[in-house]
């Protein structure tokens, strides 16, 4: 089963509207509702008894239907025992367990992706929940005073102006790689700033592929 969650729903009728198009786009249906958002917007959730479904497909879809509409969030649960991007949030930053168990939820196929993602509303959602007060910063100053900070509640972190090197932990281990997870922290933390959204992160280097050390490059633009 998966739970979608799009935004934008303010108008009257965009329920039905959206239920209708996912139907004609072979999603099966078995739950619909509308909800308020933190913000005191409406929000449209849909579960859809799938296994697993394609974020960016999904999305792209969403947005062909009305500019208005935003997907801000898949979970799937794909056993009665696996936790949801909303479980690891909420226990943050004790998460190591929880993502453990959320990677192996998936095929090994979309793992790396499916944790990335996660890792990406996560670190929006820690963003914003703690760091997007006070004034913006810009790179490379954010990395060293708020990423740098953030990631060390979860994780032992090396950084320079341009790369972050994660040495150890529980997410980083060959046996049960799940940096693609922290890679996604950093990616969503730094696109929820409001002077860092067009920073890039990219893998470098990973102890599940012989390296010595889980590493990212961080790319962006003075």
């Amino acid at each position: 089963m998966v739970t979608i969650t799009i935004s934008g729903a303010d108008k009257s009728g965009a329920l039905a509207r959206i239920s209708a198009f996912l139907v004609r786009k072979g999603y099966p249906l078995k739950g619909q509702q509308l909800v308020d958002s933190a913000s005191g917007g409406k929000l449209v959730r849909v579960s859809i008894d799938v296994p697993h479904v394609d974020g960016k497909k999904l999305a792209a879809e969403i947005k062909s239907l009305s500019p208005e509409f935003r997907l801000l969030d898949v979970d799937s649960a794909q056993s009665g025992s696996a936790p949801t991007v909303k479980d690891i949030a909420e226990k943050f930053p004790d998460v190591a367990a929880l993502v453990r168990a959320y990677a192996e939820s998936f095929s090994a196929d979309i793992r790396e992706h499916e944790l990335f993602e996660a890792g990406k509303k996560i670190g929006a959602y820690h963003y914003e929940k703690e760091w997007s007060f006070g004034s913006p910063l810009k790179m490379p100053t954010a990395l060293k005073r708020t990423l740098v900070p953030a990631l060390e509640a979860i994780a032992k972190v090396e950084a320079t102006e341009a790369e972050v090197h994660l040495p150890g932990g529980p997410l980083c281990s060959s046996a049960a790689p799940c940096c693609a997870f922290l890679g996604g922290f950093m990616q969503g933390f730094l696109d929820a700033g409001p002077l860092t959204p067009n920073t890039r992160v990219g893998r470098l280097a990973c102890k599940a592929k012989g390296s010595g050390q889980c590493s990212f490059k961080i790319e962006y633009d003075l």
